[in-house]
């Protein structure tokens, strides 16, 4: 693992991992059910399993589209990056989750729609970020500067896009990474309780709707820190992309 992700790991245990313990051992505690603790501890590797590969596969599919965007706006995947940025506001979680629920219902897996449902905001968002950012590398601003001179040194088109004008679009779609993971963990939350999924969420609102505040609070607690775990992941694999640490001209672009 890159030593950037490592570190900001590491600088997340304690807002990330001890509100995860916190909540686990308010559970063991103050829940009614006996093994509220363990049945916690499944959830949590639930929703984890659910967020984490629809964040990753959303913002790597969104970051090209978008780039693509800039590219070629008027080829096919200029199109899509285009739709996808423009459509992010539309596409809310719960409300993809509402759909999602209403498939499953129809006969649909319920897996591949749930991982669906939540990467198309992370794909919206990524495409949103990144096409102005690869505009901004490719243009005559400072920011461009890098890949006038790869172009310069008689660099080939392929390698200067690669390795110069895309990390400089994937940097602000991991650091603008927190507003994907929160509409994740939400409509998290909605899948998980739609499609009776023994998530951490499904777990918080069946709590809600028996009205006991000893048994949705932990779970509130540990999601926080699940939340927390999600954002330092995103910062660290930015720190690691990011040109301006691998450089000594400063970057302004995320």
């Amino acid at each position: 693992m890159p030593r950037p992700v490592i570190r900001r790991l590491i600088d997340a245990v304690p807002t990330a991992v001890l509100p995860m313990v916190a909540g686990v051992g308010l559970s063991a505690l103050v829940a009614p059910q006996p093994d509220a603790a363990m049945a916690l501890l499944r959830g949590l590797v639930v929703t984890l399993l659910l967020t984490l590969p629809s964040l990753a596969v959303g913002t790597a599919l969104g970051t090209l589209a978008g780039s693509w965007a800039a590219l070629a706006p008027r080829s096919a995947g200029g199109l899509v990056g285009r739709l996808l940025a423009g459509a992010g506001p539309l596409l809310p979680g719960f409300l993809l989750a509402a759909v999602a629920a209403l498939a499953v219902r129809a006969g649909a897996s319920a897996a591949p729609l749930g991982w669906t449902a939540l990467s198309i905001p992370a794909a919206c968002q990524a495409a949103r970020l990144a096409r102005p950012a690869m505009g901004r590398a490719l243009g005559p601003g400072p920011e461009g500067g890098a890949v006038r001179m790869a172009r310069g040194l008689g660099l080939d088109e392929r390698t200067v896009l690669r390795h110069h004008a895309l990390p400089q679009a994937v940097a602000p779609v991991m650091g603008g990474l927190r507003a994907a993971v929160l509409a994740a963990m939400v409509g998290a939350v909605a899948l998980e309780s739609l499609l009776d999924l023994p998530g951490a969420g499904a777990l918080m609102v069946d709590a809600a709707r028996a009205g006991s505040a000893a048994g949705a609070v932990p779970v509130l607690v540990a999601l926080g820190g699940l939340t927390a775990l999600l954002n330092a992941l995103g910062l660290g694999v930015r720190d690691w992309i990011d040109p301006a640490n691998h450089s000594s001209t400063p970057y302004e672009g995320a």
